[in-house]
């Protein structure tokens, strides 16, 4: 029988959260409101332009305000967590592509990269995120096509 060291419960910590942070991109990617929600406290918060959306039957329905984009694609890039016994806070760089059709096979890029500022607390479910700033830094737009 092994015993976990606490390096390896903080790396475990620190995996559950990563997933957190990858279903967020996913339910977003993907319009499940379900699944994004799933991933805050019931009482979660997220809160973007001062504006903040409180309570999953409420954040279940950010997902689907995105069916205005052709494609969304959330990119995660650096995640940076700190443990803190049953709560972490996290900073994760990303980048969120926003697709809307121009021409044929042509589609105009809302790229907006944002630093998520979060606070995170362990539940009878495991990790969850409390609290979500999404704190955007800059927006490129660009055109691109459609692959062969």
């Amino acid at each position: 029988m092994s015993l976990m060291t606490s390096t390896d419960t903080l790396l475990a910590d620190e995996r559950e959260i990563g997933r957190l942070i990858a279903n967020y991109a996913k339910g977003c990617d993907t319009r499940n409101g379900e699944l994004f929600a799933a991933q805050f406290i019931e009482e979660g918060v997220l809160e973007l332009a001062g504006r903040e959306t409180v309570g999953r039957k409420r954040l279940a329905k950010i997902p689907s305000m995105l069916d205005q984009y052709h494609l969304t694609y959330h990119m995660v890039h650096n995640v940076l967590i700190d443990v803190d016994g049953d709560t972490a806070t996290g900073e994760i760089y990303s980048a969120s592509h926003h697709l809307n059709p121009i021409q044929r096979e042509m589609f105009s890029d809302r790229v907006m990269y944002i630093t998520y500022r979060d606070n995170y607390v362990r539940t009878e479910a495991g990790w969850k995120i409390a609290h979500r700033l999404v704190d955007v830094q800059f927006i490129e737009y660009k055109s691109v096509r459609e692959p062969d």
